[in-house]
């Protein structure tokens, strides 16, 4: 017996006031550590929390990403040796910071009749992991002194989520 479009209406109209309501604002918090001087790298952490809309039209989630890191900061250090010298540039404190940043697109089957939580939950495992967030990581500029781009070799070593 299949159901009625007015029925697939009702279960969507359901399955996105379920997930508004259930994924809105939830927090995880990741680690990570950038070069602070020769053979020296520092641990810092980032808070982050994400959000779900559904879009109707087309049949997907949206999940929306906020996060806001410790303040990164470096004093100019130069070390050298015998076989090479390493010079650090100076990184003045900033923070990295991504605000309502679109994470992902996930399409959705209609009608819902499978575990909807689980789907999103996976959704989210998949789009804020330690890879992808190396990878927006890697994009984000640090500026030295004069405003110059500073690598600060990002490497985010774990994620944890507050289901």
């Amino acid at each position: 017996m299949e159901k009625s479009e007015e029925g697939l209406m009702v279960e969507e109209f359901e399955f996105y006031r379920k997930v508004r309501a259930y994924y809105c604002n939830v927090s995880f918090r990741l680690t990570f550590t950038y070069c602070f001087s020769h053979r020296h790298v520092k641990k810092a952490t980032a808070q982050g929390s994400f959000s779900c809309g559904v879009n109707a039209h087309s049949q997907t989630v949206e999940y929306i990403m906020q996060l806001k890191s410790d303040i990164i900061e470096r004093p100019h250090t130069e070390s050298g040796s015998f076989l090479f010298s390493s010079i650090y540039d100076a990184i003045p404190q900033q923070r990295i910071e991504f605000v309502n940043y679109p994470i992902l697109k996930l399409r959705y089957r209609v009608p819902i009749s499978y575990d909807w939580q689980q789907f999103v939950v996976q959704g989210a495992e998949s789009a804020i992991n330690v890879s992808t967030m190396q990878g927006l990581f890697k994009k984000w500029r640090l500026n030295g002194k004069d405003n110059q781009p500073v690598d600060a070799k990002f490497k985010v070593t774990n994620v944890e989520f507050d289901w």
